[in-house]
């Protein structure tokens, strides 16, 4: 079986090593971006992949941002949003942008690896 491929984008550097170790040793191959436009290039780019997972709560370009355009070029993908300061309001309008799921911070392995797939 392949590992899945994830996208991980947050602006704290701290959460995406954390989230990268973890979702390595869960079977996961992860590609972390620090900031939303880095990840929309890579999310836009040609080289495939499975999920991806986003911080809402960004400087200049926020998860919103990144959902709506990855949305455009690619509606099929699995695209978590994480955060630890959303509010309903928040999860309501990534939900009608096409999220798939959200997470909110701090979250267990085990919501995230049942948000990847990977139990």
């Amino acid at each position: 079986m392949q590992k899945p491929k994830v996208i991980l984008i947050d602006d704290e550097p701290g959460i995406l090593l954390a989230l990268k170790l973890m979702l390595g040793a869960m079977g996961a191959e992860v590609e972390t971006f620090n900031g939303g436009k880095a990840g929309i290039e890579r999310a836009l780019g040609s080289s495939p992949y499975d999920y991806i997972l986003c911080d809402l709560r960004m400087p200049e370009i926020d998860g919103f941002a990144v959902l709506k355009a990855v949305r455009a070029a690619n509606p099929e993908v699995p695209f978590i949003l994480i955060s630890g300061h959303a509010t309903a309001e928040d999860v309501a309008q990534a939900k009608a942008l096409g999220m798939t799921s959200f997470l909110g911070k701090p979250f267990q392995p085990a919501e995230i690896k049942k948000a990847l797939n990977l139990a």
